[in-house]
Formats: C-alpha cells, structure tokens, sequence
C-alpha cells in the first residue's frame, strides 16, 4: 500500500461517555441447512436463491391461484387461491417448498415471481425466494437506478448486477442462498418494483456479464463519486483488485450529491463508538489519514490509548446517512465537526450518476462499464468456471 498522502488530527477535551449501534452484514445459515450444488450450463433462464427474510416472526403467504405446499421427502398439499397461510418458525421441523405455478406468490404484502421456501435455522426462519436470474433482475435494477434514466445507463447497470450475482453464485458453495435483499449484495424488492424500462434493459443485455481474465468480477457500483473513483484497496482492508483501480469520473456533477456537507457533534462520534470499541474512554483526538484524497484509516486517541479502525467502518459506524462517502475534509468548532465531502457511497466501481451522465452524452453501456472497471471485458456467460445450487424440486 502507498504512503498516506495527508492527514488531519482533530483535538478534543472533556468528552462524554456513549453508547454504539453496530451494523451485521453477515449471513451465513448453520451447516444443518447446507444445500448441495452440482454444475449447470450457465444462462439466466438459471436460479438463484434470495435471501428475503430472517425473522423469528411468523410469515403470511398468499397467492391468487392454488399453492403447492411441499417438504423434500415428497409429501404436499394443495391450498385454495387467496387463502392465506402463517408459517412460524418454531413449526417448521424441516425446509417447506411453496409454488403457485405462474402466478405471483405475496409474502408479507410484497410480491415475487418464483418459488418461496421456509427454513428453520436455529429458530429464526430464513424465507428463500428462487427464481430465474433475469427475474431477479428485474426486481433489483429500478431499485439500484431509477427506471426513467436513459436505457444505455440501465444496461450498464443491469450487466454489473448480472455480474454481481454471479461472483457471489461461484463463491457461496454449500450455503442455504446465494445472496440476500440488502445491501449487504444488491437491493433486491420482488415484483412490485419492476418497470417496462428496467426489465427492458435486462433482457436487452441477457447473458453478458462483466469479465477479467476470463472470469466475471467482483463489480462493485454505488452512487455517487464525487469526481473521481476510489481504490478497493483503501476501502476495504486486504482487498486489491485490478479492475476496481480509482479512474477520473467526470461525468456525476449532475448527482444531490456530488457535494454535500453536515454538522456532526462529538457526543454522536461517542456514541457510536463505545460499543465497538469498550474499553474508549474521553476522547483527546481523532485523527483522519488519506490515500488519494479518502479517508483510509481513522485512528481515535482516548486516555486508555488508541482506537484504530478503517475509514469506511468509521464511516459505517457514525452513518452512512451523514458521512456520505470518504471523500471528506473536517473542520473543527468546538464540539462539532463541520465535514465537507463529495459523494455518496463506497466510491468503488461504477458510479451510477456518471453512468447516467454519460449515457446522456450518447456513450454505449459498453463504453460506460469499461470506464469504470479497468481491463474488463463484456461476454457472454460461460458455464466452465461457474457452479449452479440444485434445489430439491425444479419449479420453474
């Protein structure tokens, strides 16, 4: 890693104690849910397994046709249309598959294409939506981008999702799902979401997904770069990528958010850090060092001695709501902290505002990911690398 190019320290006295939220981005089920998974030739006609639900609550399904209900040693029962059923997790003994042919099923008020399953993982019940991988598409596109922007941007996004799903396919071997709804991976809504326009771009680009040395990459995207894109690796620590190399955007001034600002007290910084770090008593400094003009590193100065932490944890810590991206200078009044900053999101991969900035100058999707992702190539997906999940029944 290169030297830090800059740093600013931050002095504080007589600071209050606080208390933390921290943000759980795993999900990974025990070893009792394992599927097994077996190679597949490789197109979106494929599934993939959406984690939609962990909840310790019961769960309400209902669709407008009959539902087949059913458990993988082949027992099943037919439900009449519209009837609801509860599905609670201390009632489940082993996974239940739920199907209703072509129609729609609704969990929870929201609608979804495919097949929904029911498991219980050490009491919490993991609700499993699979369906085809265009499918999926169609629920995450208009809620990643906006459906009305211009199609050459949506395409750009719909072949990073793509690629998105597919890395993640390859790398969660015997889990229960592939990935979840969240950003944890990609927003991913179901049914209700979908647009002419997105599921447009989807089909328009069917198959193609983003490629590095022959294998799809880990494609990264968020909102905003505030100008320029940032290096994986002073994001995340242990990451180095060669496709996700920071590039010159110059195409996102249009973004809410290319320049941005906000007021932050000590006491907030106090009270989402106390938790991560326990033993953090009065603060006497922070202290904010950069690479490539992001805080890379956070290092906090407290009597007991010195708290460390990434930039991007610090920023997940506070808020991502407040400190928007890393791209970020502070001035200090007192107990509060003036931050001035660009953009909006990790800043790794491509920028959807400066995909919709360049599709407005008439550029290609093509044109658009090969900016952000360097050295990539766009092909068709390919069945050697990559393995399928099997699932208990073939419902679709």
């Amino acid at each position: 890693m290169a030297s830090f190019r800059s740093c600013i320290t931050l002095s504080f006295f007589a600071c209050a104690a606080f208390v933390v939220s921290i943000f759980n981005y795993s999900c990974a089920p025990s070893s009792n849910v394992i599927h097994s998974r077996n190679k597949r030739n490789i197109d979106d006609n494929q599934i993939v397994r959406i984690c939609i639900y962990k909840t310790k609550e019961p769960v309400s399904v209902t669709s407008a046709d009959k539902i087949k209900l059913y458990e993988q040693s082949g027992y099943f029962r037919f439900i009449k249309p519209k009837r609801r059923i509860i599905v609670s997790p201390q009632r489940i003994e082993r996974p239940i598959y739920c199907e209703s042919w072509n129609e729609i099923i609704t969990v929870n008020g929201k609608r979804y294409r495919g097949m929904i399953s029911f498991h219980n993982v050490a009491g919490t019940l993991y609700v499993i939506n699979t369906l085809k991988l265009n499918e999926y598409l169609y629920g995450v596109v208009p809620v990643e981008m906006p459906a009305e922007w211009p199609c050459e941007a949506l395409k750009a996004q719909a072949i990073a999702a793509r690629t998105f799903a597919f890395y993640h396919i390859a790398q969660q071997k015997n889990m229960l799902y592939d990935l979840d709804a969240t950003t944890s991976f990609q927003v991913y809504m179901g049914f209700d979401v979908e647009k002419e326009t997105s599921n447009r771009a989807v089909d328009d680009t069917r198959g193609i997904v983003l490629s590095y040395e022959g294998r799809p990459i880990l494609s990264f995207f968020h909102s905003t770069c505030g100008g320029k894109t940032a290096d994986d690796r002073y994001v995340w620590i242990g990451s180095d990528l060669p496709y996700l190399s920071a590039v010159r955007c110059g195409y996102c001034s249009g973004s809410p958010n290319y320049e941005w600002e906000y007021e932050l007290r000590v006491s907030e910084i106090q009270r989402a850090l106390k938790q991560r770090f326990p033993e953090l008593r009065e603060i006497n400094s922070i202290r904010l060092r950069k690479n490539d003009g992001r805080v890379s590193t956070v290092a906090i100065a407290h009597d007991r001695g010195v708290a460390n932490l990434s930039g991007n944890d610090f920023r997940i810590l506070i808020s991502a709501e407040k400190i928007k991206s890393l791209a970020f200078d502070v001035k200090q009044n007192g107990r509060t902290l003036k931050i001035y900053g660009n953009g909006w999101g990790h800043g790794v991969g491509l920028c959807q505002w400066g995909a919709k900035g360049m599709a407005e100058r008439g550029m290609h999707h093509g044109d658009i990911l090969r900016h952000y992702y360097k050295g990539v190539s766009l092909k068709k997906l390919d069945s050697r690398y990559y393995t399928i999940p099997s699932i208990a029944h073939r419902v679709l």
